[in-house]
């Protein structure tokens, strides 16, 4: 069987009413998003999708992909039930994306079980067969695999990690503001470098100036929607604990000077009592 292209998860999806973005991702020496309208677009008994190529304002006159494609709105219950929606289009500038106004009935989500813990999964396949135009140059690099995990691209060895994120604080990304993908890739490299510092660095290793651009890195998720109230608990806890340490580190670092001048005074008190031994 054939791999994705990309694998698309909108968790929540009930709740969501505007259109959701996916992240970028790269086929054939291209890059594509995908577009899901959770209520429609332009009609309210279907949800509705589309395949795009990426920065299609930048595209010049002449420039083309054919290509089919093929989305699998996954039925996480039956997987032999899911929704499968295909077609073949020339992409370019004129008419940079394609998809299906009708994908899926609403009501069919939940009566068929296709979403799962309110998840929808959607699995997108894209075959280019023809070229035309020279190759982008500016396509995402295909030495990092990246995996979506909640909606967000990351890496490989990033999934474990977020995965603890969305599992333990599931409200973390709920509302955020920005929905352009590479946006919301830059918030979630962010925020998985703050987790892997608060969380994993040793405190003897932690510097007042890392924890200082913590504390503003947090300040610029939460304004752009993030909820971190979790975050800056262990921000606050983990500052305490490396100022105690610090503290610490200061008294050993006196005691140590202490205990050198003791010796120093024990030599030249074993140097004297010599001197007089011998006059």
């Amino acid at each position: 069987m054939r791999t994705p292209s990309y694998t698309m998860e909108i968790n929540n999806f009930s709740q969501r009413n505007a259109p959701i973005r996916s992240n970028l991702f790269r086929s054939y020496s291209c890059n594509w998003y995908v577009t899901v309208y959770p209520k429609g677009n332009g009609i309210n008994t279907h949800m509705s999708m589309y395949l795009d190529v990426a920065n299609s304002l930048a595209l010049y006159q002449g420039w083309g992909r054919r290509a089919k494609f093929r989305f699998v709105i996954v039925n996480q219950s039956n997987v032999a039930r899911s929704k499968r929606l295909a077609t073949s289009h020339t992409f370019n500038k004129t008419w940079p994306n394609l998809g299906f106004k009708k994908a899926l009935r609403l009501t069919k989500l939940q009566e068929e079980m296709f979403l799962v813990n309110d998840k929808l999964k959607v699995e997108v396949y894209v075959y280019v067969y023809d070229i035309m135009g020279i190759l982008d140059t500016h396509v995402l690099p295909e030495k990092d695999t990246t995996v979506c995990v909640n909606g967000f691209q990351v890496l490989d060895s990033q999934v474990k990690s977020a995965n603890i994120i969305f599992e333990t604080y599931p409200e973390t990304a709920l509302y955020i503001y920005p929905q352009d993908p590479q946006l919301k890739t830059a918030y979630m490299n962010i925020l998985l470098r703050i987790y892997e510092t608060l969380y994993n660095n040793p405190l003897e290793k932690l510097t007042e100036s890392e924890l200082s651009k913590v504390s503003k890195d947090l300040l610029d998720l939460t304004q752009a929607g993030f909820k971190l109230e979790w975050l800056r608990e262990k921000l606050e806890k983990v500052s305490v604990e490396r100022k105690k340490l610090a503290g610490y580190e200061a008294q050993a670092l006196e005691l140590g000077k202490q205990l050198k001048n003791l010796e120093l005074m024990m030599c030249n008190l074993k140097a004297e009592i010599k001197l007089k031994a011998e006059s």
